[in-house]
């Protein structure tokens, strides 16, 4: 299985943001917030000595008890602000930290960085209280870095999505490759499925009406059947199943969570 070629150039694009950055907002995906960290951005942030921020982001898409248990866990590296695009919340507190920061430098930048679909631009666009950057559910809409001024002496950095050194079908399971560019998405979707029910398995019932099987492909075809994804012949067609999971696992339909 073949590595994204684009690493090489996205490595490239967040040395280069790191390098005219005073400060690093690393995005995370509140769903899955451990998995969404970039270790490679922070690496970077530390050999550089760059303040790194990271923003649990979606915050509405889990419990609240749920996004605090994932701060506490990494705050002990970093300083965490749990922040929801589409709800507004948090806002007040990210904007009290870039206050702060304006005060140590006369121009101060902040890029913004985190995998393709965790909503850096969305945050953004909260900040700044306007559409400045694209948003999309389709991972990549980002085409290169762009300069955004916030205040008089404070400009964010939006960032392409950083995919750095991974196969497509794990940066799949983080929301971050389009399900139709996946060789194999059906086995992709049971990876996922078998993750969801290890974690929170109502969430299938929740988002398919279908009890789930303890085998994620007998889930799959359940969710097939339920969907009427049915090939000629009366077979079920797995494969749209299967985008269709990933698909709604990346809007935020699916209501499951995990650490």
């Amino acid at each position: 299985m073949e590595k994204p070629r684009e690493w090489l150039r996205e490595k490239s694009i967040a040395k280069k943001i790191l390098s005219e950055a005073d400060v690093v907002f690393e995005v995370v995906d509140s769903r899955i917030p451990l998995e969404t960290r970039n270790k490679v951005v922070e690496q970077l942030a530390k050999e550089r000595n760059k303040k790194l921020y990271i923003i649990i982001n979606k915050a509405d898409l889990v419990p609240p008890e749920f996004a605090k248990k994932a701060k506490e866990i990494i705050q002990k590296e970093y300083p965490v602000v749990l922040f929801s695009a589409h709800k507004n919340r948090g806002k007040k507190e990210l904007n009290r930290v870039i206050k702060e920061l304006s005060k140590e430098k006369k121009l101060i930048k902040i890029g913004v960085l985190g995998y393709p679909n965790v909503g850096k631009s969305s945050l953004i666009n909260t900040l700044k209280r306007k559409k400045v950057a694209t948003t999309s559910p389709k991972p990549g809409m980002t085409r290169g870095e762009k300069l955004i001024k916030l205040y008089k002496n404070v400009y964010l950095i939006d960032t392409p999505g950083i995919i750095t050194l991974e196969f497509q079908d794990d940066l799949a399971l983080k929301g971050s490759w389009i399900p139709e560019k996946l060789e194999y998405p059906v086995d992709v979707a049971l990876k996922l499925i078998e993750k969801i029910q290890e974690n929170r398995p109502e969430a299938l019932k929740e988002a398919y009406k279908v009890e789930p099987e303890q085998e994620p492909l007998k889930t799959l075809e359940k969710i097939g059947k339920q969907l009427n994804y049915i090939k000629a012949g009366g077979e079920i067609d797995l494969d749209r199943t299967a985008k269709k999971v990933l698909w709604d696992w990346i809007k935020g339909n699916i209501k499951a969570y995990w650490i």
